[in-house]
């Protein structure tokens, strides 16, 4: 590193120096005094660890946070979403500012622009997103200082969930085309996500034994065919038990509406994609495809305003609401569970919850709302002994 041998006018100095990758870098001064102070600056750099190409604060976030979407070890779902919110709401405000230029100012405004459209739970989320992505950058010597540090996201309010009432639910089984009744009330009577419903093959039902085996998941995403993927986490790979009323729908379903070999590409082991046909417990309406997110909304809101009119008038306080969709009938089984006094740890494990933590972050005020037995508890058992002096 050291003032090149170049005379006349203009820079007339040049820095030179080998950065971590040993790649020869390059950059001239007009006075030897700022490529001294330059040359010297880097020199402490590089040998702290603290070296920052100097181009790189120049690349564009959008630039960035394709580098980071790229490398990140995200599902497709998730990796999807990503993209889209970055797209949508980080891009249009920042996505063209040199990833260097970005002050904790420019975060705290951009905060507060989206909190004007967006409710301050999805705007935590891109946030996040956005955080990650500089997050990157800092890891990877492109800037000196994450702008996020010391933003304060706004904070999320976890909503209680309101389990649909008995009727409601019953009313939803009744009021759905024959092809998806038995589809409703195994939601309602093992908690599987909607994922895990369409992608269901007759292979991980076991009628004789009353449960179901939960191996796998059918993912659409925006683009492309439908395929079938592992479950959500590690902790989803469950089974399951079933009521009789369960099994005794499910084996009426398959008498009525035999399933159906649908060619799919298979994921399940990311190392060897095969393209085989799976044979799906639930088609649909054609009865020659898995349901996708187009004809089951279709479906869904059919069944709704028919469970409601069968339920009565507008004001009667049994409803299904508007906004009620396929996981509210998770939501129900959780209910039944926690009501029937189950275990955090049997919730979870029936959920299929990464952790015991998720599941009391959902349901903690359903757990509370169980009558407290601890007092009769402990007078059943030491009922009988007394204290003597």
């Amino acid at each position: 590193m050291y003032p090149s041998d170049i005379h006349g006018t203009g820079k007339r100095y040049c820095v030179r120096w080998r950065d971590e990758g040993r790649r020869e870098r390059r950059k001239s001064f007009t006075k030897k005094g700022d490529a001294d102070k330059f040359a010297g600056k880097i020199t402490v750099d590089l040998e702290r660890g603290h070296y920052i190409d100097p181009d790189a604060p120049k690349k564009p976030l959008r630039e960035v946070a394709q580098q980071w979407l790229n490398g990140a070890q995200h599902r497709p779902l998730t990796a999807q979403g990503a993209e889209r919110q970055l797209r949508l709401h980080v891009y249009p405000l920042l996505g063209d500012r040199p990833v260097g230029s970005l002050k904790r100012g420019d975060i705290e405004l951009w905060i507060k622009d989206r909190r004007k459209v967006l409710a301050d739970s999805t705007v935590a989320i891109i946030y996040g997103r956005l955080k990650a992505v500089l997050t990157f950058a800092r890891h990877n010597d492109m800037i000196a200082k994450n702008p996020c540090d010391g933003v304060k996201a706004p904070s999320i309010r976890t909503k209680d969930i309101n389990p649909l009432p008995h009727e409601a639910v019953a009313a939803l089984v009744a009021a759905a085309p024959p092809r998806y009744r038995a589809m409703i009330l195994l939601a309602a009577g093992s908690g599987l996500r909607m994922g895990e419903l369409v992608g269901l093959e007759l292979r991980d039902l076991d009628l004789d034994q009353g449960e179901v085996h939960v191996r796998q998941q059918a993912i659409r995403l925006d683009q492309g065919e439908p395929y079938i993927g592992p479950p959500k986490t590690d902790q989803s790979y469950r089974t399951v038990p079933l009521a009789k009323s369960v099994t005794e729908a499910l084996s009426e379903h398959l008498r009525r509406f035999p399933p159906v070999a649908v060619e799919m590409v298979d994921h399940t082991d990311p190392r060897r994609p095969q393209r085989r046909k799976a044979l799906l417990v639930f088609a649909n309406s054609g009865g020659k495809a898995a349901v996708n997110g187009g004809n089951w909304s279709g479906v869904w809101s059919n069944t709704r305003k028919r469970a409601n009119a069968a339920l009565g008038e507008s004001d009667s306080p049994v409803r299904v609401p508007k906004t009620a969709t396929v996981h509210d009938l998770r939501h129900y089984y959780a209910s039944l569970l926690i009501a029937h006094r189950e275990s955090v740890k049997t919730v979870q494990k029936r959920l299929g919850h990464a952790k015991a933590s998720v599941t009391l972050d959902v349901y903690t005020h359903l757990f509370e709302e169980i009558e407290d037995t601890t007092r009769d508890a402990v007078q059943n058992i030491l009922g009988a002994v007394s204290v003597e002096y």
